[in-house]
């Protein structure tokens, strides 16, 4: 045996370095291919061809003079434009309550064939999804800027890579999350075994804001599909015209697949195509929008009991404290601020900056925020930093709003009005803008804006700062910048929200944990662990550990009950729960006497 291993290691020792790293990397390449030849069939390539007006420099649309989704000359169409140009893109019939029956009627056959299949096969399907994304990053992104004017880089991250990572992680993670989960048993029942299991709700609707119109809907949908469970999406109207596309892709992933589309369903109408979802008897709902909606989700669904995930945005704060590093927390705080446009539902509506860096964090912002550009990504010759309002009538109430806390006190440094392009006038523009020395009371303060708009508030403890980020009604993500690791933690634990960043922005959603908030920003959580059960019926389950030891009712408590079953069950209790050793060898004679007589 020495001589062996003396043997080996003088053969070692004779090996060069060049060898040795060619030995590991012909090891390394081997696997790769074992792999790839194990593993080639999960992916199945496909190809859905964007539309042309997705292109770069296509400016063959009509300019709409007043651009609006309705066109009451013909009320059951969606006129779709976009909003970053004017132009005219489609007009695509709204979905009615019946279309919304014959929907649900198609998903749940197909889910009756869907909820057979193996994770193995579902994997596939998302395995081909995540590849084709991949590899029409660009095609998926210019869809989604000429639908909602944002910039690509917005799209790539809200888009592109928000969506692959979710999709890995189910890929990965999934399976786990929804095995057979095994609890401690009784001590009363010790030879049961006590477990819960997961299983497909059947058919649940999502109805899904705008903002981001591929990830919104794909996220729902790739859950849904892991799970078992059939789905109803309902996208907002303003992006009827990418979800064309959209579904497309699904559709299209699931034939080459081998698996009936239909358990996938796209559905694009006003507000009565969505409350004909809410009401239509599905299994379950998840709304993103907002808050006023949102409530009258909830009372639609009542009529059913249906149970809902409601993520009704937020007014989410960033607290830099006079410890943290600017030149780290200000880019971090401009994305949080600006990225598409500041559509966004955990955007950062107020900042809250300590009152000994406040002067120089203004002086900083503004200096940004002077240099970046609107426009349209897709046919402006620019670099551009924010893109379009996607929505219609912006302009007016944000205008507003400023105007209302600048009467009040605050101090407008940048913007403040809608921006005219010079080449697209009648397209839905915001300039970036900064807003200072606004204080809690102030109306800006008292709804989401969803806009380029950096308010700026001034604070001077950390109890004041925790205090004025409380005092919202919105309860859904916060974000602290500070240079002691112990105090941003000591702060998270103090604010009253379902999400928060230490020194960051946005970092709970990409690392899978669940998101959703308190208060007038909802209640129920999707993402992650929590979020892929939420779509799930969990069942509670007992059985036998042993088979020939079964659950048998004492005499003593059997009908006709007997004289002494109270007293049975009072030992009972002192045996198992009581702290006394005396007690328990009592009760143990109590249960032999009252058994007996």
């Amino acid at each position: 045996m020495f001589e062996f291993i003396e043997l080996t290691t003088k053969s070692l020792l004779e090996l060069n370095l060049t060898q040795v790293l060619i030995g590991i990397l012909t090891i390394i390449i081997s696997i790769l291919i074992l792999k790839f030849l194990l593993f080639k069939d999960k992916i199945v390539k496909f190809v859905v061809e964007a539309p042309i007006e997705a292109k770069p420099g296509w400016n063959d649309g009509k300019i709409l003079e007043k651009p609006c989704l309705r066109d009451v000359s013909n009320p059951g169409y969606i006129t779709c434009y976009d909003p970053a140009t004017g132009q005219f893109l489609a007009t695509i019939p709204a979905h009615t309550d019946d279309d919304v029956k014959e929907a649900l009627k198609k998903a749940r056959n197909a889910q009756q064939k869907w909820v057979k299949t193996t994770f193995a096969e579902r994997k596939r399907v998302l395995n081909s999804l995540l590849n084709f994304i991949i590899n029409n990053q660009e095609e998926i992104c210019w869809v989604s800027s000429r639908d909602t004017g944002k910039t690509l880089v917005d799209g790539k991250f809200g888009e592109i890579l928000s969506t692959c990572e979710k999709i890995r992680w189910i890929i990965k993670r999934g399976e786990k999350a929804l095995a057979t989960e095994y609890r401690e048993a009784s001590p009363v029942m010790p030879y049961k075994l006590a477990k819960i299991e997961y299983h497909p709700l059947g058919v649940v609707a999502a109805l899904v804001s705008w903002n981001y119109p591929f990830h919104n809907t794909f996220i729902p949908i790739i859950s849904s599909l892991f799970i078992g469970n059939g789905i109803l999406i309902k996208a907002s109207e303003q992006v009827a015209w990418s979800m064309q596309y959209y579904n497309k892709i699904i559709k299209t992933c699931l034939i080459e697949c081998g698996h009936d589309p239909d358990i996938v369903q796209f559905l694009c109408g006003f507000p009565d195509c969505g409350e004909a979802i809410v009401r239509s008897g599905v299994d379950g709902i998840t709304f993103i929008g907002s808050s006023s909606v949102g409530k009258q989700v909830m009372k639609a669904a009542s009529d059913n009991l249906t149970p809902c995930i409601l993520e009704l945005g937020g007014k989410d704060c960033a607290i830099i404290r006079h410890d943290a590093n600017l030149s780290h927390a200000l880019p971090i705080i401009m994305r949080g601020t600006f990225q598409n446009a500041g559509q966004n539902c955990v955007g950062l509506e107020r900042i809250l900056v300590h009152e000994s860096l406040y002067n120089e964090f203004v002086d900083r912002v503004t200096d940004q925020i002077k240099k970046m550009k609107v426009g349209s990504v897709l046919n402006d010759d620019i670099v551009v930093d924010v893109g379009a309002m996607t929505m219609s009538g912006q302009g007016e109430r944000l205008q507003n709003l400023i105007q209302a806390s600048v009467s009040e006190g605050a101090k407008l440094i940048l913007g403040g009005r809608p921006y005219i392009h010079p080449k697209y006038p009648t397209a839905q523009y915001f300039e970036p803008t900064l807003l200072i020395d606004v204080t809690p009371q102030m109306t800006i303060l008292k709804q989401e804006l969803f806009a380029p708009i950096m308010v700026v508030m001034k604070f001077s403890t950390d109890e004041e700062a925790i205090e004025i980020c409380n005092k919202s009604l919105y309860g859904l993500g916060n974000s602290v910048f500070s240079g002691d690791q112990s105090k941003g933690d000591w702060m998270s634990k103090r604010l009253r929200c379902g999400m928060v960043n230490v020194n960051d922005f946005g970092a709970t959603y990409l690392n899978n944990l669940p998101f959703g908030g308190v208060g007038i920003s909802g209640f129920g959580r999707f993402g992650g662990i929590e979020g892929l059960r939420s779509l799930c019926l969990m069942k509670s389950v007992t059985t036998d550990r042993i088979p020939f030891f079964k659950t048998s009712i004492p005499r003593v408590l059997d009908y006709p009950m007997h004289s002494n079953g109270s007293s049975f069950v009072s030992n009972l209790v002192i045996l198992l729960y009581d702290n006394s050793l005396i007690d328990k060898i009592k009760a143990i004679t109590g249960l032999i006497k009252n058994s007996s007589s």
